[in-house]
């Protein structure tokens, strides 16, 4: 192999090392060991951890001395894009590493000695929030920067607002405002859905215990009409998405149907919940049931589920 085909290749990228984003970083609220640093008076549940006039800064962290310490590299130094702001100067791209540098005419390399290192020794190395947190533009290199520098704080910044919750070491978190709103709109249109089918099922008593049964539960005797909306307003509650895959399933007419035959004692649900007919037939799952009962070979069978069912109503 000659030394030319043994280099690295490098790969070439047309892009930006920029976003067009704004991001707020915001405060983790309050819970487990940051509730004894609340100021007097904010409410524990939902007040960021800190006292209004503590600064925390971040910096990016060090290597495990294991690893051999210094700073940690948040700058790739490989992967290299064209930027066209720059592409006569550098004509075989740049990277992530050389691009900052340009723009904050500085020596960003994460080796030099501490007395010379920008992340060490340079302010601009160094993020400090109150808890009032800050607003980053991503397509301002400066910021972009500092948003490096905080998810380079792995058990310190959340990455994301869905994440804040994954660490309960996390004290700020990454909010994209755009993104939580549409997430906002979603959730506040799924559960429209689930409340517009929620009308429709309790405007029947039928319908609302055929919802139950699709389930697989058993609807006590003494059960009333209260009683049967508040258990379904309870499961729309819990989760909409799964309330809406409940009765949107395609199955769901089939489901209430086995569930009757059960309690008729036409068919019944052994302990591994597997079924089998009366008269000792093994029909499997509850799919495989279903199948089953559906098949045409098997509609006398199903005829006499169905008068089973009947007799158990009256």
């Amino acid at each position: 192999m000659t030394a030319k085909t043994a280099e690295k290749k490098e790969t070439i990228i047309w892009g930006s090392y920029l976003r067009d984003e704004i991001v707020s970083v915001r405060p983790v609220e309050s819970s487990g060991k940051w509730n004894t640093l609340l100021v007097k008076g904010q409410d524990k549940k939902n007040d960021p951890f800190i006292y209004n006039k503590v600064k925390r800064s971040y910096q990016v962290p060090l290597n495990d001395y294991r690893r051999g310490g210094g700073v940690k590299r948040v700058l790739d130094d490989q992967e290299r894009r064209h930027i066209k702001k720059y592409n006569e100067k550098f004509p075989q791209g740049m990277t992530q590493q050389e691009f900052f540098e340009i723009e904050l005419g500085v020596d960003l390399k994460v080796t030099l000695p501490t007395d010379d290192n920008f992340w060490r020794t340079d302010r601009r190395g160094r993020v400090t929030m109150t808890k009032e947190g800050m607003q980053l533009n991503l397509s301002y290199p400066l910021d972009m920067l500092k948003y490096h520098i905080l998810i380079s704080n792995r058990k310190l910044i959340s990455p994301s607002y869905d994440d804040r919750t994954l660490r309960a070491t996390y004290e700020f978190m990454i909010v994209n405002d755009n993104k939580v709103t549409s997430k906002k709109v979603e959730a506040a249109e799924l559960k429209a859905k689930a409340y517009t089918k929620f009308a429709e099922i309790t405007s029947d008593l039928g319908k609302m215990k055929g919802f139950i049964k699709s389930l697989g539960r058993t609807i006590p005797a003494n059960n009333t009409e209260d009683w049967l909306k508040s258990e379904v307003l309870t499961i729309l509650d819990e989760n909409p998405t799964n309330f809406l895959a409940v009765v949107n399933h395609p199955e769901y007419e089939h489901r209430i149907f086995i569930q009757e035959a059960t309690e008729a004692g036409a068919i019944k649900k052994m302990s591994n919940k597997r079924y089998v007919l009366d008269n000792g037939i093994e029909l499997g799952d509850l799919g495989s049931t279903i199948a089953y009962i559906n098949n045409e070979d098997n509609q006398e069978v199903k005829m006499r589920i169905k008068t089973q069912i009947e007799l158990k109503k009256r």
